[in-house]
């Protein structure tokens, strides 16, 4: 059978805009799998995503001194270790899929937002210090190392941050 008559072209004219709707529920409200917390969760995570780390970051990661974010490319949280969970108080299942700006709030500073922003568009390690909230709304310094993670291929695949809270008047020591 040939469809190709003039009722059939304006049936499939008058359908063709149900193909590219985009879907209302499916993929985007499904539960997003959570790595563990543990050295097992960023393996994980490095192993399907091929990074190529420098020793110098596997070093840190491994240390444990450190709270850390893993994000996607578009900065989407993948992996939180546990001290991020001490130091936030939100857990890994209440973070993951999640942008990390819902950790800032009325007191940080646009212009550090401005600056890892631009970093991050370029693919550049950067530092920063800013004002972040917990969970309970309490606000604290946090000292930020962000590196693009590149996979064997040379291609961000992800960025990885390093916090540390410190105290105001450690701030005011080190400038």
């Amino acid at each position: 059978m040939d469809f190709c008559g003039i009722y059939d072209k304006q049936v499939a004219e008058h359908y063709k805009t149900a193909y590219i709707t985009p879907l209302w529920i499916g993929w985007e409200f499904r539960q997003k799998p959570v790595l563990p917390t543990g050295t097992a969760g960023w393996m994980a995570l490095a192993k399907s995503n091929e990074w190529d780390l420098p020793a110098n970051v596997r070093h840190d990661l491994q240390s444990g001194k450190w709270a850390v974010v893993v994000t996607d490319t578009t900065q989407v949280i993948q992996y939180v270790n546990t001290n991020f969970e001490q130091m936030t108080g939100y857990r890994n299942h209440e973070v993951v899929g999640r942008r990390p700006v819902f950790l800032q709030g009325a007191e940080t500073d646009p212009s550090s937002r401005h600056r890892i922003r631009k970093a991050l568009e370029k693919h550049r390690v950067i530092e920063e210090q800013v004002v972040n909230y917990r969970k309970d709304q309490s606000k604290y310094w946090c000292h930020i190392t962000i590196r693009p993670i590149l996979n064997r291929q040379k291609q961000v695949v992800n960025f990885i941050a390093f916090e540390q809270e410190f105290e105001t008047n450690e701030l005011s020591v080190q400038q």
